[in-house]
């Protein structure tokens, strides 16, 4: 006598999106789910995410030739992943990931396509230096970075990196017109591929019909204490603002300034005789503009005071060269396509939409590859010999 066989019941079919009946199951059965609790989770994901750059813009090969930098297709990727694990991160991504900028005009596309509560949420910015030249009919105006910032009112970063330019006399005067002027960020680290930042000797400059301002533009300070004192009377002494300056102990070695062990900190005393205290920044510093000790790293590390408001206001005063008030009126797209020539973004300023890639065929495009986040190249422009 055999033994029937009982008959294995079918499972159903899983009903795919679409089908009546369907019903969206989050990801219960995942280990990462069921057994790390939401507090890990979320620790799990900052990791990532305050790993993760996003990187944009043209980076400058030369003259003419430039070379466009997009960020890694999977950068986003955990976001991808399943709809718990983009449910549970939400926008929290937004104040950790670092927005990594080639030019201030592709910063400018980015930023001013983003709804000013997203703009806030960002806490973490990286942009080139570089001036942002605007084309009118008689001249070309170059505005320095604490001018184009005032085009992005909300702004109000915990670190803006800014790595300086390659005119020295130039970089020196982005950098003291962000410490007098500029605001939208707590600490703000100024990174020069090169000591003459603060060795160089002054220009000869014409008097400028007397304009007291123009002709002391590019005259050089003892610093960071020139750059302390003015801090303070911005912010008030009692809240405790700071300049340091770290210089790299090694020359020739881009990125040796962010490792503490290859660096030291570095200041200019004032000389205690009154005249050469007052011809201070006239003639170059020997020591600074030397064979080897010239291509050493410097950075300056500027914290705002206590308590003291950094956001980006929107209607805030006037500065020096204010593109605002030279352009009153106009958003940063009308001013892009009038006065550098060509358009800026497409009308879609989703999110998602923006942080995607950007193909262009009429670019060279690179992807950004990197192995700590920190890290930077200095466009190779920045060590050609200066024509200009």
């Amino acid at each position: 006598m055999t033994k029937s066989r009982k008959k294995k019941k079918s499972r159903p079919k899983p009903k795919t999106a679409g089908q009546p009946g369907f019903v969206a199951e989050p990801q219960g059965e995942s280990m990462f789910f069921q057994v790390l609790p939401q507090e890990l989770r979320n620790k799990i994901y900052s990791h990532v995410f305050f790993s993760t750059r996003l990187a944009y813009g043209d980076r400058a090969l030369g003259r003419i030739d430039c070379v466009r930098i997009r960020p890694a297709p999977n950068a986003l990727a955990l976001l991808k992943t399943c709809r718990r694990a983009k449910m549970e991160i939400g926008n929290t991504w937004i104040s950790q990931v670092l927005f990594s900028f080639e030019d201030p005009e592709t910063m400018l596309d980015k930023l001013t396509a983003l709804p000013t509560p997203t703009l806030t949420t960002i806490r973490h910015v990286r942009v080139l230096g570089d001036p942002l030249m605007l084309s009118f009919e008689d001249d070309d105006v170059y505005y320095r970075l604490a001018s184009t910032l005032r085009l992005l009112p909300g702004l109000r970063l915990d670190i803006l990196t800014v790595l300086g330019t390659r005119m020295m006399d130039v970089s020196y005067d982005t950098l003291d017109g962000l410490i007098r002027e500029s605001c939208g960020w707590r600490e703000l680290r100024y990174i020069s591929h090169r000591s003459d930042v603060l060795g160089f000797a002054k220009p000869d400059l014409p008097d400028f019909f007397g304009d007291e301002v123009e002709t002391h533009r590019y005259w050089r300070k003892p610093q960071p204490a020139h750059w302390q004192n003015v801090l303070e009377d911005r912010d008030g002494a009692p809240s405790k603002p700071s300049v340091t300056i770290y210089r790299s102990t090694v020359s020739d070695h881009p990125g040796s300034v962010l490792n503490s062990s290859r660096r030291t900190r570095f200041e200019q005393k004032a000389p205690q005789d009154r005249g050469a205290r007052e011809a201070f920044g006239l003639t170059e510093d020997a020591e600074l503009m030397a064979d080897g000790e010239i291509t050493k790293e410097l950075m300056v590390v500027v914290k705002r005071g206590s308590g003291v408001d950094y956001e980006e206001k929107k209607d805030s005063p006037f500065i020096g060269s204010d593109i605002r008030r030279d352009i009153p009126g106009k958003t940063w797209k009308e001013i892009r396509h009038k006065y550098i020539d060509h358009l800026g973004l497409d009308d879609d300023d989703s999110l998602f939409a923006y942080c995607e890639d950007d193909e262009d065929e009429d670019h060279i495009t690179e992807v950004d590859t990197y192995e700590d986040v920190d890290e930077y190249v200095w466009p190779p422009l920045h060590f050609e010999p200066k024509k200009w």
